[in-house]
C-alpha cells in the first residue's frame, strides 16, 4: 500500500470511528489539567518526571513541557521541531550519512552518530518505553498528550544514556469523551498530509479505544541533476533515463503511521493500557549537497579560516573530482567563490546519482536505493494497580522491532563514497515500579528495569581505496534497580534523594565480506580480512545518584538546588579500517551542580523559570578522522578525549497579560572548556583550546499569538515563532593551537528562523483552517555538515528547507 492509498484509508477509518459515548467518573484522570480560557495562565501541565504526577512548577528539575494543543498551535510535527524552543536543546535532522534520525544534544551532551555501537546521550521515551537507538528517532508528534524535555543528567530517574537529559513523549489515552479530530494539509513541494484521532467506547465505564493515524506525501527540496546532461561534452558518464536532466529529488517524505490504544478498567483500582503501533516509511534519502573537495596542504594546519586545497587534482576514473580552485560538481558552497558552479549556483542542487558506474575494484556497476526509510512496529502494556491507599504498582512491558534502508553519498556523480545500508533492531523491555506515599510527608518509588536488544547493519561501502560489504551484529543487555524518595518534613521544604544501579553488557560482532566479481575474486580486502568474525566486548556497571533540596517560600515561588549524575555506555569502534583501529572506549560520566527557581507572579499572569548549572564532564567521547597511529587514514575512531567543565544558564518566560494574548520566550547560554586531555586524544591533535561539539553559546526564542474574538463568527488567531541558535562545531579538532583560528570546514553556521501562522476557528470550535509559512525569511542554513576529508577528500552539507507554505483544514469532534 503506498502513502496516497493509505491517506484515504486513514481518513475513512477515522471518519467511521468518530462517534463515542461519554465516559463515567471511573475514568483515570488526565495528566494535563487545563484551566478555563479566562485564566491568565492558560494551562498547567502535569508531568511525571519523578515517577508520579506533579504540576510542572512543583518539580525541581529544569523541564520544558508542552501540551498537545501547544504543539498544534506551533505546527510542530516532528521531534526536530522541538529543539528551537527548548533552551540549550539541539534537535536537528541528521546528515544523510547517518540515515533517518535526529541529532540530539542537551546542554552540550549527546550523540550524532547513529551506529548501533555508540550509545545516545539523550534518552528518548514514548509512553515510558525507552528507544535505544538514534535510528528511527525522527518521531512524528502524533496525537500527544504532552512532551517533557528534561535537561541535565537523569541517571536516577530515566537511567542509562540520559547523561545530557531526556525527551519523553506521552500519547493521549482512550476515554469515553468525543475528543477527536481529522485534518488535511496541502502545501509546498506537493505536500499532502492527513492526520486524525478518535475515541471509541467499547464497553461503557470499562473498555475504551483510541485510534490515531497520519499519512504524508511530499516531494524533496534538493534536486538531483545529471551532470553529463546539464554540461554537454563532459566525460562524466550519464545516468539519465528518459527525457530531461532531472534524476530525482532528496528530502521527500512518504509514510503512513497508525496507533491503536486500549484502556481497560476491570476494577476501580486497576488500569490496563495496551498499545500497538506501526509505521511504513519509504521516504527519500536525506538532502545532501557537495560543499568542498580536496585535502588541506598540511593536514591539521588550516584551522585559520582560510581554505587551502592541494594544488594537484584529485582524479577518479579519469575524471577530475577536485582541484586547487574547487570542483565542477559543487553547485554552491559557503566556503568561498572557488567552489561555485555557474550552471546552477543553487544551494538546493547536487549531481548525485546514487550509482557507482565503474567500481575501482573491478566489480559490476551498482546502484544504491534513493531511500531513507524506517518500517517499525511495537506493542506495549502498562498495568497500574492500587494495592492499598497510596500504594501503587506499575508494570511496563514492551517489544519493538524495526528495519530500514538508507543511502548516503557525497553529492557528486563520481561516487568517491557511496553507502547502501540495511539496518535491523529488535528490543524487549520490562520495568516495574512500586510507589507509596505517607500522607504529605513521604513519597517513595522503588523499581527495576530489564532491557535486551539485538541490532544489525548490513552495508555496501565504497571509499576511495576500499569497496566491501559490512555485516555487523550488536547484542546488548541492561539490568537496573532504582529508588527515589521525597521527604517533606515541613510544608515549605522537600528533600529528595535518588539512587540507581545499572549493569550493562554489549558485544560488537564484526562482519567484513568481499564484493562478488571484484578484482580480489570476492575475497575480503586484505586490510579488513582479520576483522571478519572478530568480537569486541564491553561490560560495565555504575551507581548514579541525585540529591536535591527545594524550598517554597510562597505559592508564587519555588527554589531548588541539586547534584545529579549520569552516564553514557562505552563500546567498541564500529568502523575500523585496520585491525589496530578496533579499539574500545569507556563510558562517559557527568556530575551536574544546578540551582534554579520556578515562579508564577502577578496572579499567574507571568511565569518565569530559570536555572544555572556547572557540569563536570569526564571521558568525553569524540570521533577523529586522523588516527594517532599508522596508518593515519582512513580513520573514524571514537575515543575518550578527557575532561571538561560545561557551564550555562537557562530561562523560560510565559506571559498572559490579557485574555487571548500569549507570549512565550526562552534564553540560554552554554560555555565549554576542556580541563584535561587524554594521551590518545592529544596524539590525534585534540588540545585544551578545542571547543566541544554541538555547543551553541547562545540560543533564544520568542513566540506570540493573539486570539481575536469575532463573536458568533468565531475567532482569528495570528501567531509568530522565531528561534535562534549560534554557530557550533561538529568536528572535535576545531581550534588551531598556534593561531587560535577556528575550523571553518566543521563549523555549522548559526541560524534565526521565523515561522508565521494564521488560524480561523468557528465559534463552537468544530472547524479550523490554518495557513502557515515556515522559514518565512527564506534563510539558507545547514542542519549539519559532514566532514569526510579524512576518507574521501570531501565535505557534504545538509541544507534545511527553504521557505514553505501550507494550508490545513481541521474538523474537531
Amino acid at each position: 500500500m503506498n502513502a496516497a492509498t493509505s491517506l484515504v484509508a486513514i481518513a475513512g477509518a477515522l471518519g467511521i470511528a468518530a462517534p463515542a459515548a461519554a465516559q463515567s467518573d471511573g475514568q483515570a484522570t488526565t495528566t494535563t489539567a487545563t484551566t478555563t480560557d479566562n485564566s491568565p495562565q492558560g494551562d498547567d501541565i502535569v508531568v511525571t518526571a519523578q515517577f508520579r504526577g506533579q504540576k510542572l512548577q512543583d518539580v525541581p528539575i529544569a523541564i520544558t513541557a508542552m501540551s498537545g494543543e501547544q504543539l498544534s498551535e506551533r505546527g510542530q510535527i516532528t521531534v526536530a521541531d522541538l529543539g528551537g524552543y527548548a533552551p540549550n536543546v539541539t534537535l536537528r535532522a541528521a546528515s544523510a550519512t547517518y540515515g533517518p534520525s535526529v541529532v540530539a544534544y542537551i546542554r552540550g551532551v549527546g550523540q550524532r552518530d547513529t551506529t548501533f555501537a555508540l550509545e545516545p546521550g539523550v534518552g528518548i521515551y514514548v509512553d515510558d518505553v525507552y528507544l535505544p537507538t538514534l535510528h528511527g528517532s525522527m518521531l512524528n508528534l502524533l496525537d500527544l498528550e504532552r512532551v517533557e524535555i528534561l535537561r541535565g543528567p537523569q541517571g536516577t530517574l530515566a537511567g542509562q544514556n540520559s547523561i545530557g537529559g531526556a525527551i519523553k513523549l506521552y500519547s493521549k489515552k482512550p476515554d469515553g469523551s468525543t475528543d477527536g479530530f481529522l485534518s488535511a494539509t496541502y502545501g509546498s513541494y506537493n505536500r499532502v498530509e492527513i492526520r486524525g484521532a478518535t475515541n471509541i467506547t467499547l464497553i461503557p465505564d470499562q473498555l475504551f479505544a483510541r485510534l490515531s493515524g497520519a499519512g504524508v506525501r511530499k516531494d524533496g527540496y534538493v534536486t538531483r541533476l545529471d551532470y553529463a546532461c546539464t554540461h554537454p561534452g563532459s566525460t562524466v558518464p550519464s545516468s539519465v533515463v528518459g527525457n530531461g536532466c532531472k534524476l530525482g529529488t532528496q528530502g521527500g517524505k512518504d509514510y503512513v503511521a497508525g496507533r491503536l490504544a486500549l484502556r481497560w478498567l476491570p476494577t476501580s483500582r486497576i488500569t490496563v493500557d495496551l498499545t500497538g503501533d506501526v509505521t511504513r516509511d519509504s521516504s527519500e534519502d536525506g538532502p545532501t549537497t557537495l560543499l568542498y573537495v580536496g585535502r588541506n596542504a598540511a593536514p591539521g594546519s588550516t584551522l585559520t579560516g582560510v581554505a587551502t586545497p592541494v594544488a594537484a587534482p584529485y582524479v577518479l576514473n579519469g575524471n577530475v573530482y577536485g582541484t586547487a580552485t574547487g570542483s565542477p560538481f559543487i553547485s554552491y558552497s559557503p566556503f568561498g567563490p572557488y567552489a561555485q558552479d555557474t550552471y546552477t549556483n543553487s544551494p538546493y542542487v547536487n549531481y548525485e546519482n546514487n550509482t557507482n558506474l565503474a567500481p575501482r575494484d573491478g566489480s559490476a556497476p551498482w546502484a544504491a536505493p534513493n531511500r531513507a526509510s524506517i518500517n517499525s512496529w511495537g506493542v506495549a502494556g502498562t498495568i497500574t494497580a492500587e494495592l492499598a491507599d497510596k500504594v501503587t504498582l506499575t508494570s511496563i512491558t514492551a517489544y519493538r522491532k524495526f528495519d530500514g534502508v538508507y543511502t548516503s553519498g557525497d553529492g557528486s556523480p563520481l561516487s568517491p563514497t557511496i553507502q547502501a545500508n540495511a539496518i535491523y533492531n529488535r528490543q524487549f523491555s520490562q520495568e516495574v515500579r512500586l510507589t507509596a506515599a505517607i500522607g504529605d510527608i513521604l513519597n517513595v518509588t522503588v523499581g527495576g528495569f530489564y532491557f535486551d536488544k539485538r541490532s544489525r547493519n548490513r552495508s555496501r561501502v565504497t571509499l576511495t581505496t576500499l569497496d566491501f560489504i559490512e555485516d555487523n551484529s550488536v547484542p546488548a543487555r541492561t539490568k537496573a534497580g532504582f529508588i527515589n524518595a521525597e521527604l517533606t518534613p515541613i510544608p515549605q521544604v522537600t528533600l529528595i534523594g535518588g539512587l540507581r544501579y545499572t549493569d550493562q553488557t554489549k558485544s560488537f560482532i564484526y562482519g567484513r565480506l568481499g564484493v562478488p566479481g571484484s578484482s580480489s575474486g570476492g575475497a575480503v580486502p586484505p586490510s579488513l580480512a582479520s576483522l571478519n568474525g572478530l568480537v569486541g566486548k564491553y561490560a560495565g556497571d555504575r551507581f548514579d545518584y541525585r540529591g536535591a533540596v527545594q524550598f517554597r517560600p510562597s505559592s508564587e515561588l519555588m527554589v531548588y538546588g541539586q547534584i545529579s549524575t549520569g552516564f553514557k555506555g562505552g563500546g567498541i569502534n564500529p568502523r575500523p579500517f585496520f585491525p589496530a583501529q578496533a579499539l574500545p572506549h569507556q563510558a562517559e560520566t557527568l556530575t551536574a551542580y544546578e540551582a534554579g527557581f520556578k515562579s508564577d507572579l502577578f496572579d499567574r499572569m507571568l511565569r518565569l523559570n530559570a536555572s544555572a548549572f556547572i557540569n563536570k564532564y569526564d571521558n568525553i567521547l569524540v570521533s577523529v578522522s586522523s588516527c594517532p597511529f599508522a596508518p593515519v587514514t582512513p580513520c573514524a575512531l571514537p575515543l575518550n578525549a578527557g575532561k571538561a567543565d560545561v557551564k550555562g544558564f537557562e530561562a523560560e518566560l510565559s506571559l498572559r497579560p490579557l485574555r487571548g494574548l500569549s507570549i512565550d520566550a526562552s534564553l540560554a547560554y552554554l560555555y565549554f572548556r576542556y580541563t584535561s586531555i587524554s594521551a590518545i586524544a592529544a596524539s590525534s591533535g585534540i588540545g585544551l583550546e578545542d571547543k566541544g561539539v554541538y555547543i551553541s553559546p547562545w540560543q533564544w526564542s520568542v513566540s506570540a499569538q493573539y486570539k481575536i474574538e469575532l463573536g458568533s463568527a468565531g475567532t482569528l488567531t495570528p501567531r509568530f515563532d522565531v528561534a535562534h541558535e549560534d554557530a557550533f562545531n561538529r568536528n572535535s579538532n576545531n581550534v588551531d593551537a598556534a593561531t587560535g583560528g577556528r575550523d571553518i570546514f566543521g563549523l555549522v553556521p548559526g541560524r534565526t528562523l521565523l515561522n508565521l501562522r494564521l488560524t480561523y476557528a468557528t465559534s463552537n470550535g468544530d472547524w479550523e483552517i490554518s495557513g502557515e509559512v515556515r522559514n518565512a525569511t527564506n534563510k539558507l542554513y545547514y542542519t549539519d555538515i559532514f566532514d569526510n576529508r579524512g576518507s574521501t577528500n570531501s565535505i557534504q552539507g545538509s541544507p534545511g528547507e527553504p521557505r514553505t507554505w501550507a494550508v490545513t483544514l481541521k474538523r474537531n469532534f
